[in-house]
């Protein structure tokens, strides 16, 4: 009799003890905002490496930042640019189910993300610098975010438009800029899409040159392409892409000027190469930082809905052109002051910008029309 009354104290202290679980354990959200989970224990899959100052030690340091503030830890895993590895890398994270958060960014980690939030619907992902489709009820275990990156591709048009037609020292007496992009992705495209209006928004009777490498890697056609642009009279050129020093050589070599993308080229080359430095006339920056942070804060505090996509715009300082000594020395003082001009009326909502995100062929394509393949 004593045996079984302490097996029934047995079986009482352990329902006890699964009420407690189930009481404390993860509501289902679906799609509604959560309150009482902390996220503390991250896993940043990068597509590339960390180190050399890319925008994902950007996004490292904003993770670091805030697991320091709720005590706790982030852990990495580096792919190498190996595409390969994305989907069976987030799969295998997400089966330890260790991590109360996995973030990951770009483009190319869209499908990954998805089938993985799809086989592994408990675990919450975070996925940077792009869309994700949330379409009929999709991806309800996700949030996206990226910064309004077309905003920035159409101030580069608007300067480079400006500074062709200018005094500047290296400008010529051709109405030519140009673009060479690292491949034809959605985020490339939204960086034409947004160049090719801001040209045209400054004089439609400029022509603008545009070509793809093909990959991130080939630094040498990158430059090729770029002297190509360069010869049939473009005097500025922005390249969008890891390969865009490649285009910076050019810039050098025919003594042109450069708008460069996601850090500053000119700070960047000033070491090696000081009259390449000399030829960016800016670059056109997404901060990392401040499309990561603000969003972890968030998700710990539950105010996010997960399921949704956020845009960081200009105005919001999500995307802004460097403005440093090469930038002043480059540009005459009244072409600043109309570049500013425009930038003002961006930022009151006065000019929208056209993006490839969510865009059909068609409508790309329509803009694409207005410039000159290469």
């Amino acid at each position: 009799m004593k045996k079984l009354n302490k097996i029934i104290m047995l079986l009482v202290a352990m329902m006890l003890v699964l009420t407690a679980c189930t009481t404390d354990s993860n509501p289902q959200d679906n799609g509604e905002n959560i309150t009482d989970e902390t996220y503390k224990n991250i896993m940043f899959v990068v597509t590339g490496t960390l180190g050399g100052r890319t925008n994902n030690d950007d996004v490292l340091a904003a993770i670091t930042d805030y697991v320091a503030t709720v005590d706790g830890n982030v852990d990495t895993f580096e792919c190498n640019m190996d595409a390969s590895l994305y989907e069976s890398t987030l799969m295998q994270v997400a089966e330890t189910g260790e991590y109360d958060l996995i973030v990951t960014g770009f483009g190319t980690m869209i499908e990954p993300v998805s089938n993985t939030a799809e086989r592994y619907p408990d675990q919450k992902f975070l996925i940077f610098d792009t869309q994700m489709d949330f379409s009929n009820g999709a991806n309800s275990n996700v949030v996206s975010v990226q910064v309004l990156q077309n905003e920035g591709g159409f101030l580069a048009g608007a300067l480079a438009a400006q500074l062709t037609t200018s005094d500047a020292e290296y400008a010529n007496g051709d109405k030519v800029v140009g673009f060479v992009g690292a491949m034809e992705s959605t985020s490339i495209l939204d960086f034409l899409m947004g160049y090719i209006e801001g040209v045209n928004y400054v004089d439609p009777s400029i022509e603008v040159l545009y070509s793809f490498v093909g990959n991130h890697t080939d630094s040498a056609l990158a430059k090729e392409l770029g002297l190509s642009q360069y010869q049939q009279g473009a005097d500025v050129v922005f390249a969008v892409g890891q390969n865009g020093l490649g285009v910076a050589e050019a810039a050098a070599d025919a003594g042109r000027y450069l708008v460069g993308v996601d850090f500053d080229y000119s700070e960047r080359l000033e070491t090696t190469n000081k009259d390449a430095a000399s030829k960016v006339l800016t670059s056109v920056i997404k901060d990392y930082r401040g499309m990561v942070y603000p969003m972890l804060e968030a998700i710990n505090e539950g105010t996010i809905e997960w399921g949704t996509h956020s845009f960081i715009s200009h105005a919001e300082e999500g995307v802004y052109l460097v403005n440093n000594d090469y930038t002043q020395a480059i540009v005459p003082s009244e072409v600043w002051s109309e570049y500013e001009s425009v930038v003002e009326e961006l930022n009151s909502g006065n000019i929208k910008v056209s993006t490839a995100f969510g865009a059909s062929t068609d409508e790309i394509d329509k803009v694409k029309s207005e410039a000159k393949p290469q």
